[in-house]
């Protein structure tokens, strides 16, 4: 049996604009985002091919990355400036 999981997902932060994309993330999967104080700062659910989220300010964030199939995936973000 072929186990299923996120831990193949990309995450890239464009640093100029504050914007995270994700890809080869599960179809379905929901994505949080959390800043450094544990605050909740988006929810979205990821459909194919990517998903685009918009940071509000320079900080260290955390994504939560949860599918009911497979272990959630965790990843942190750093957005500084240039």
């Amino acid at each position: 049996m072929e186990t299923i999981t996120n831990k193949e997902v990309n995450v890239h932060l464009d640093k100029e604009t504050g914007t995270l994309c994700l890809t080869r993330l599960l179809a379905g999967t929901m994505v949080f985002l959390y800043d450094s104080q544990g605050e909740l700062r988006g929810k979205h659910q990821f459909a194919l091919p990517s998903l685009t989220i918009t940071i509000p300010r320079y900080g260290t964030y955390v994504l939560v990355m949860s599918h009911p199939n497979c272990q959630p995936e965790v990843r942190r973000v750093v957005y500084a400036g240039i």
